[in-house]
């Protein structure tokens, strides 16, 4: 939070986070419980808005989103739904279009995305919608097409849209036409 306008600080940031947030174990969720009430997510989303073309940043900004909302347990969810308002949904759309060529970017955008839109509860349901209608079906496609042979590339892109196809109500069955 120190240094907002520097984008080489930003990424670092975002990978000590991400690694640092990685584990499911009780130790692993400690750490994400610990880092989203420290308003780690919140600061995620602000860099990689503010550091658009930042490859690097929005790489390490998806991979630590993530790890910090991975878990779908009450608390996991909750993370989730902290980044949705935080608009880290739109942040990870944003870095997939925005670097179609790096497969990182488009590596763990597909899993931040697959994370962040996780559940089938209404709030579930409304964060795949919210992917859906940012573009985020359409950019897992191109990821998938840009990318097959990039190790977990193809992987991520078909679990990010079935995260975000996901449901049964009309609204899901429009997003599976989208796909």
């Amino acid at each position: 939070r120190a240094h907002p306008q520097e984008a080489g600080v930003q990424a670092e940031g975002c990978a000590v986070l991400g690694n640092a947030c990685y584990g499911t174990d009780a130790a692993g969720r400690a750490r994400k419980q610990r880092a989203a009430a420290a308003g780690a997510i919140e600061a995620v989303v602000v860099a990689m808005q503010a550091h658009p073309q930042a490859a690097g940043l929005q790489e390490h900004g998806c991979g630590a989103l993530t790890n910090v909302c991975s878990g779908d347990d009450a608390a996991g969810r909750a993370r989730s739904q902290r980044a949705a308002d935080a608009g880290a949904i739109e942040a990870i759309v944003a870095a997939l279009q925005a670097h179609p060529q790096v497969a990182g970017v488009q590596q763990d955008g597909c899993l931040a995305m697959a994370n962040v839109c996780v559940g089938s509860d209404a709030t579930g349901l409304a964060h795949k919608q919210r992917a859906a209608d940012a573009g985020g079906i359409e950019l897992a496609v191109t990821a998938l097409q840009a990318h097959p042979q990039v190790a977990g590339v193809p992987q991520l892109g078909c679990w990010a849209m079935g995260s975000v196809c996901f449901g049964t109500d009309a609204a899901a069955l429009a997003r599976k036409q989208r796909a």
